[in-house]
Parts: structure tokens; sequence; C-alpha cells
């Protein structure tokens, strides 16, 4: 039996990058950064999970489910994220190379944005959200300013990615 899911779907992908390419300011993102941001657009309800800073506990509020749906929890969200990044790192080949952002800084992993415009067409689809991915950019823009590496960085909070061996 074939199942999709748009996590493991490049074109998908490409779409929500550039979602949240668009979405934020930032000149410069950090490659890692950028998939844990992506992991959560593409499953709004593993926010809840996430480690808040103090100074953010307000932003968990929003998260909290009135009813919980078991069939939408995932069993391992640390693996997932491990089966997405070959996606991920394509769609990030892919948008370097229409131009979107930076081949040279995309290879020191970190992604930076062109002046290239992106077309009308896709910047309207682009900023059609649903409330719910609203919500999580919103929640990416508070959490822009924490630091990924660390005890207290975004990897460390989200458990997504491994932390530990990472040079400080």
């Amino acid at each position: 039996m074939l199942i999709y899911h748009p996590a493991f779907d490049i074109y998908n992908c490409i779409f929500r990058v550039l979602q949240l390419l668009s979405y934020t300011n930032d000149a410069e993102i950090e490659v890692d950064k950028l998939r844990i941001w992506d992991f959560y657009l593409t499953f709004p309800r593993e926010v809840r999970k996430i480690k808040f800073p103090m100074e953010l506990s307000a932003l968990k509020k929003v998260f909290k489910e009135k009813e919980q749906n078991l069939y939408e929890d995932l069993i391992d969200p640390r693996r997932i994220m491990d089966r997405m990044k070959p996606y991920q790192l394509a769609a990030l080949k892919a948008l370097a190379s229409y131009g979107f952002i930076d081949k040279d800084s995309l290879s020191k992993n970190v992604v930076k944005k062109t002046n290239k415009e992106i077309p009308l067409e896709l910047k309207q689809q682009l900023s059609e959200l649903s409330v719910e991915k609203l919500n999580i950019l919103k929640l990416i823009t508070g959490f822009k300013d924490l630091p990924l590496y660390g005890d207290f960085g975004l990897k460390a909070r989200t458990g997504l990615i491994d932390f530990k061996y990472d040079a400080k």
C-alpha cells in the first residue's frame, strides 16, 4: 500500500521552506534550525513537546489542545526528523539552484536568502496559511533569537537533533 505524506515530498518541502523564508526577516539561518522549523510546520501538534523558555511560556498556551487525538501523535519524532533530512537537504539544494538561496552559504550549513524575487502567483500561495500554521510561524519568530546549540538551545529543547557533540 502506498501512503503519501507531505513530510517526504521534496516539492512540498520546497514550498514549506519558502514559506519559512518569506515569513522570517533573518538574513541568515542555520540549516539545522530551518530543518527544525520545517518539522514543526509539517507536524504542528508536536510543538506541545518543546521545552519552552520562561520568557516564551505564554506562547505554549496557544498550542495546548482541548482534545487529544492519539492517531496524530508521532511515536518517534526524532526518527521522522532523520527520515525528513534527505528531502529537506534536497529542497535546499533545489532552492539554491533556482537562485532563491545562496549556494556558497549553503555549503557552510547556512541558509541565506538572495535578492531573487519569488513569482507573484507563488507568493500569494505562500501567504495562504491556516490558523495552525500561522501560529507555528509566530512561534518560530519568537524562537529565532534562541541559540541552536548548547544545553538550552533549540536542538536541546526540541530533542529532534542530537546536540551533545556540537562544537560550542
